[in-house]
């Protein structure tokens, strides 16, 4: 264990060994775009977690090998990250451990397994799979043969020290330019019908997303596979990033930036598995028809077509940990709707 609260737990821990995890806080994408080799990879925020705050951490090394099929190629060591590079987190938040931002590109990838005899390149349905390995100060390591279930995939946690991308094929400047946005769907996957028809009525139509017009374009020195555009949302004028992920339209846990309280703002993250569960019995306000809760968008088309459409599912007000149990209301799982002007 890495976290402990000795006045629930009286006994002497002082002496007793304690470990070390990395928790990702936000993995950008899923996918390497096969068009775009040279702007895509791993990406992602990482959080260290051990009883000093982050002090213990001497470097994190990420490993690499490719599945092809049912071939799986020898692990080569990628980079080594310095544990300088992990700062305290500003407020707002909840963490008091350190965090990092790291990108492996698809070439430093390349250039690693060539080490091990794969000399690429990169095909339709290739599984990279990165491994990392922390290293402490005081020698010790821990990697994924070291985690249990708790800490691989606990809820609060997140921390399987492996990550898997899939090579996909991505169009080059498909999904950009302008169009129509229209919240289509709002309801809370958080408490029961009954809950909804006796104290959430009020809320049930509210209008996080005003009906506009929106710009996607493709970040400055983000990934090829991301898309980002400025969108009104509660008032506010914000940015939303989404990653097209082989007809998913994902969307990584991120700061909305729009504050709830003085100490806390309010996050999107891309709904859990399921469907707007639609049912006639249900109360007005709630989708009447079974629709995914995730974004999707046509692998066959470019949204560059007139009347081309993409949608986006979020859950609204999940924490900084992606967790939908709501930092200041109940936390809104929303459908929205872009249509190609």
């Amino acid at each position: 264990m890495s976290c402990r609260d000795e006045s629930l737990y009286p006994l002497p821990y002082n002496d007793r060994e304690v470990g070390a995890y990395m928790r990702v806080v936000r993995l950008t994408s899923n996918v390497l775009d096969l068009d775009n080799i040279a702007n895509t990879g791993l990406e992602g925020i990482f959080e260290f977690v051990d009883d000093s705050n982050g002090e213990n951490l001497q470097d994190f090394q990420i490993f690499v090998r490719v599945r092809r099929g049912a071939t799986l190629t020898q692990e080569a060591l990628v980079t080594t990250i310095d544990g300088a590079q992990w700062q305290t987190v500003p407020e707002p938040t909840y963490s008091e451990y350190k965090r990092a931002s790291i990108r492996v590109t698809a070439n430093q990838t390349l250039t690693a397994l060539n080490t091990v005899g794969f000399t690429g390149p990169f095909a339709a349905g290739d599984a990279i799979i990165y491994r990392g390995v922390i290293r402490l100060r005081d020698g010790r390591t821990f990697t994924d043969v070291n985690s249990g279930p708790n800490i691989i995939g606990g809820q609060f946690y997140a921390s399987s020290f492996v990550y898997t991308l899939t090579a996909r094929n991505l169009t080059p400047g498909s999904w950009v330019g302008t169009y129509s946005l229209t919240q289509n769907a709002i309801w809370s996957p958080n408490h029961s019908v009954a809950l909804h028809q006796s104290s959430y009525p009020a809320n049930l139509n509210q209008v996080l997303f005003p009906n506009q017009t929106v710009t996607l374009t493709v970040p400055a020195g983000g990934l090829s596979t991301e898309r980002e555009f400025q969108v009104q949302y509660r008032g506010a004028t914000v940015t939303m990033r989404l990653n097209l992920e082989s007809g998913v339209t994902w969307v990584p846990l991120q700061n909305s930036t729009v504050d709830c309280t003085a100490e806390r703002e309010l996050y999107w993250t891309m709904p859990t598995t399921g469907t707007f569960a639609g049912s006639t019995a249900l109360p007005a306000g709630l989708p009447q028809a079974s629709t995914p809760n995730r974004g999707s968008y046509s692998t066959t088309q470019t949204g560059l077509v007139p009347g081309q459409v993409m949608t986006i599912g979020i859950d609204d007000d999940a924490d900084e940990y992606g967790r939908r149990n709501g930092y200041c209301t109940w936390t809104r799982r929303v459908r929205l709707t872009l249509t190609k002007l």
